[in-house]
Formats: structure tokens, sequence, C-alpha cells
């Protein structure tokens, strides 16, 4: 499934970009961009003024007019994305039609939730069982795509929530997961150690895609400067539009490229193909 961002309606928004996602990727979002607002745009939950038959594309194609994309969001802060006035179990249901009680808390012992738990409301239930219980209502349905953004302080290890995850795409529940890290460290401890799932990072500055590809690759030899950099000095924090051309230039420099214009940054990067291609994607502006 290639994935496309592609709203030039909106200002400061970010730039159209194209994600290639294949069935089992675990995929992080990196760098210093509005990750937020990038997650959720893509997950079809849109900036005010977007229109998501303009702005998502499924495989180059825009969506129809009453069409959805097929995919689950698992916001930040998850004990606000449960109502309030239901028990767990009642919301469970609810997401679940075609599940009977008993069947829905025979499917919740197997994933470590405690039957108990289903009778509560979500205000009364200590925030592990909280993240634990978010992650679980993810498995009831299936869909093509789980976006979820890591709580602000990470998730309790002792839910294991990384092994929950690729237990989801290993047991065909999702097709691909794309994940919002809190911290820089949940990708660089994480992102080597998944093993059930191809790992991949796409790496943002500000309004723009930089780079992208296996967690493998990208993390032991990075190809552009502003990944280096954010690797090694980088944060979360969000840059404004157009930062990201002081690391372009200073690439070009590294590698003795022509002076800028069109034609030779798109023409006269000699070896460097993708370098080339991103010279390209900066300088229209």
């Amino acid at each position: 499934m290639v994935l496309s961002w592609v709203d030039l309606s909106i200002p400061n928004c970010i730039k159209p970009f194209s994600l290639g996602l294949e069935k089992g990727d675990f995929l992080f979002l990196a760098g210093e961009t509005e990750r937020r607002m990038l997650l959720q745009a893509l997950a079809g939950f849109l900036p005010k003024g977007s229109n998501s038959q303009k702005a998502i594309r499924v495989n180059g194609r825009p969506l129809e007019k009453k069409e959805k994309l097929d995919s689950l969001l698992l916001p930040q802060n998850m004990a606000e994305s449960f109502p309030p006035h239901r028990t767990i179990g009642q919301f469970a249901l609810d997401i679940s039609p075609n599940m009977s009680k008993k069947s829905l808390e025979i499917h919740a012992a197997n994933h470590g939730i405690e039957k108990q738990l289903l009778n509560i409301k979500p205000a009364k239930i200590p925030l592990q069982a909280l993240q634990k219980i978010s992650l679980w209502c993810a498995t009831l349905f299936a869909s093509k795509a789980v976006f979820i953004e890591e709580p602000e302080c990470g998730f309790c290890e002792e839910i294991r929530p990384f092994d929950f995850l690729q237990n989801m795409l290993a047991n065909g529940v999702t097709d691909c997961i794309i994940f919002s890290p809190a911290i820089k460290e949940s990708i660089l401890q994480k992102a080597r150690a998944l093993q059930l799932c191809r790992t991949r990072i796409a790496i943002f500055c500000a309004d723009r895609l930089v780079e992208e590809g296996l967690a493998t690759r990208i993390l032991e030899s990075p190809v552009h400067n502003y990944t280096k950099e954010w690797l090694d000095h980088g944060n979360f924090e969000p840059k404004k539009s157009g930062a990201v051309w002081s690391y372009c230039k200073a690439y070009c420099e590294e590698r003795n490229c022509p002076k800028h214009s069109f034609s030779s940054a798109m023409l006269d990067c000699k070896h460097d193909v993708l370098h080339k291609v991103m010279c390209r994607g900066f300088l229209e502006n």
C-alpha cells in the first residue's frame, strides 16, 4: 500500500509525500516536525479545512466521496479516547458488535485483560492497565493500518507494548503500524529489537520528508546530513518550514556539488541519485 499526502490547500502544512507500506511493516515517524498533526492527518483525522478525498491517496487513488481510510488511531492520551460513561466491556462490545459478551471475555483473557476490568469505567482504572486495554481494543477488528501516538511518558514497560504490537502484525490483525514515538530513545532502543516485522524509519524536518528506509540502514549509515545530525543531537521539537535547506546545502558543498539552480541540482549531482532527488524537492519552494 502506498499512502500519500498531497494537500496543497492549507498554509504551513506538510509538503506532499508518499510512504510505501508493505504487509508486516512497523514504521517509526521521526525528526523535528509536527508529528501529531502528520500522524492524525494520515490516519484520516485531518486539519480543519482539509478534504480527505483530496488530501489522502491510497495507491495513487483519491478516496471516494463517502470512503474512509481503513485505519485505526490510538491517540497519545488514551484515557480520553474511551467514553467516560461506559464501562470498558460496554465500549468493547460497541466496537465489535458481532462478538458476544462471553467471547469478548475470552478474547480479553487471551490478551492478559482481567475480567473485572471489563466492568469498570476508564476513570477508575490504573494507567498501566488502561494502556494495555487500549492496545487490546485495537485487536478487536481488522484494519489496513494502525496509527499510534506513544503516551507522553512512554508506554509502561510491564505491558510489553512492542511485543503486543508485533503480534498484531504477525497475527494479521493489521497490515502495518505507523508509530509516533514520544521520546527519541523509543526509536534508538526498539527499532533494532523488533524481530517479527520489517522495521522502517521516516525522517521529517519541518514540513518535508527527508529520508526513509529500513531502520538498520537509517541508524547505521544515514544518507542525508539532517538525518545524521538528528540522530546525534536532535529532538522532537518542530522546526520552521524551510529549515532543512541548510542541511541540504551543506550536503552539496561536502560533495562539491555545483551551485544550486534547478538544472544543476537535478542533473549534476553525478553518482548520488538519492541526493539528486532530495535536492530537487528542497528547491521547489
